[in-house]
């Protein structure tokens, strides 16, 4: 099998299903920041029993984007929503045939902070906690137009 490479270059990206950002998005990583199991153990007749205990799904979207703090703009709306939970979907790959992948549930706003050095481009980073896991699905590639 061949070497199958992609530069990350398209990406949609909309919360409560209407508000759509991906163009502010500099950077983002989708982490499972999940704990690993721990082996547990429990006596048994001719043996002992080993097993893994449960732990919960721990899910989080880190965003670095430019800000907007227009009416509809990305920074307005983290900092209306401040606190809210909201529902999301992020497509991966959305105009590759066979390769766009989408991640969609529930996450919680958190403001970011504000601010930096004069002069310089102004962007925010914000991590939004996951709650349980995204719902992970290929779906059909869009027409993104040229």
């Amino acid at each position: 099998m061949a070497v199958n490479t992609r530069k990350l270059s398209t990406l949609t990206l909309a919360f409560d299903t209407s508000n759509s950002f991906e163009a502010q998005v500099q950077s983002w990583e989708l982490s499972n920041d999940t704990d690993d199991p721990e082996k547990i153990y429990s006596y048994g007749s001719s043996t002992y029993n080993e097993d893994f205990e449960e732990v919960d799904p721990a899910w989080s979207l880190s965003l670095t984007f430019y800000s907007d703090w227009t009416e509809t703009g990305i920074s307005d709306y983290f900092m209306a929503h401040d606190g809210e939970t909201v529902s999301f979907e992020l497509i991966h790959h959305p105009a590759r045939e066979n390769e766009a992948v989408m991640w969609s549930g529930q996450l919680r706003i958190k403001a970011p902070n504000v601010g930096g050095e004069i002069r310089e481009t102004e962007t925010q980073e914000a991590t939004f906690q996951i709650i349980g896991e995204p719902l992970y699905e290929r779906v059909p590639a869009e027409d993104l137009g040229s």
